[in-house]
């Protein structure tokens, strides 16, 4: 059922937005001290995690079923550019760093948007487009696994310490996590279906474009918890965490993220994905990229990564 008014529209898109961003990071910290308790492998968890946007993708896939395949691709792709034009920017500038990446795992980052490229340069993700790109996140992510299990330490291990600590402290089960962790998963199901149901209402009400709202408004605010998972860090001198996260989530966006929304179910794009959209996307990842490289984020890569995200929403909006 659609949502007339306009208000309540944005309300809904607000309220459903503030409930999955919620619920997904409690989801990760449950999930993260269940696995501390019941023996799991806590660095398996800790790679994951860095990678995986929970809520982004529930956004993605509610949109998806509601038949709104713009708003998802925008969410998928507009959360990544958030993330390198504001996350990364205000860690710069608020906290000058010098990032370091080996090589390979920088290899996968900027090798990821092409990935995406071809499966959509015809238009078009079909279910088995989207299960092959699963597939490609499955190997980056096994190879990431051997990789640090042979002796890296690149994401988040600080996280699984602390959630430890937490555990000792609280001296709970393992069912108390797992039922919170099952808590947060529907609190994250009914947050997307409430956020969808405000997108609609908010796109036909002001006749916006589905694919631009769902680039720049949705995946902002989609993404704010990234802006405190890359300054925090930093700010604590632990800029590894960071980087993790930036390299682990603009991976998913282009290829997991992508895979699951077509495997539920395959849509067409709009050209402006393809003129316009994977473009700033692509070239966002290689700055960060090249910055990454160089070892190095300062005011000025600041600066350079802010203006592109300006530049990308005034294209957004007045462009096309």
């Amino acid at each position: 059922m659609a949502i007339a008014s306009p208000l309540v529209a944005v309300v809904a898109f607000l309220v459903g937005v503030g409930l999955i961003v919620y619920s997904a990071e409690e989801l990760v910290e449950s999930i993260t001290k269940a696995a501390v308790v019941t023996g799991l492998s806590t660095f398996v968890l800790a790679i994951f995690f860095a990678g995986l946007d929970l809520e982004n993708w529930a956004f993605g896939v509610a949109s998806i079923l509601s038949d709104l395949p713009g708003v998802a691709i925008g969410s998928a792709l507009g959360s990544g550019l958030f993330l390198v034009g504001v996350a990364v920017a205000v860690g710069g500038f608020l906290t000058p760093f010098e990032p370091t990446i080996d090589r390979d795992y920088l290899f996968l980052l900027l090798v990821s948007p092409l990935v995406l490229l071809a499966f959509i340069v015809d238009g078009t993700v079909s279910r088995l487009d989207g299960i092959t790109l699963l597939v490609i996140f499955g190997l980056i992510l096994g190879y990431i696994y051997r990789e640090e299990h042979r002796g890296r330490e690149t994401f988040r291990d600080e996280e699984a310490e602390e959630a430890l600590e937490d555990v000792d402290t609280d001296g709970r089960g393992s069912l108390y996590y797992l039922g919170l962790s099952a808590l947060f998963v529907v609190g994250i199901v009914v947050g997307s279906e409430l956020a969808v149901r405000g997108a609609r209402g908010i796109v036909t009400a002001f006749g916006l474009n589905q694919t631009v709202f769902g680039m720049t408004v949705v995946g902002a605010a989609m993404s704010l918890e990234e802006v405190t998972l890359v300054v925090a860090p930093i700010r604590e001198g632990r800029p590894s965490i960071a980087v993790g996260n930036i390299v682990g989530s603009l991976i998913f966006f282009a290829t997991g993220n992508v895979g699951l929304l077509a495997v539920t179910r395959g849509f067409a794009l709009e050209p402006s994905v393809l003129t316009f959209y994977w473009p700033a996307f692509f070239v966002s990842t290689v700055a960060i990229g090249l910055f990454l490289r160089r070892g190095r984020i300062k005011r000025l890569e600041a600066v350079i990564l802010a203006l592109l995200y300006a530049g990308y929403w005034i294209g957004s909006y007045l462009v096309l």
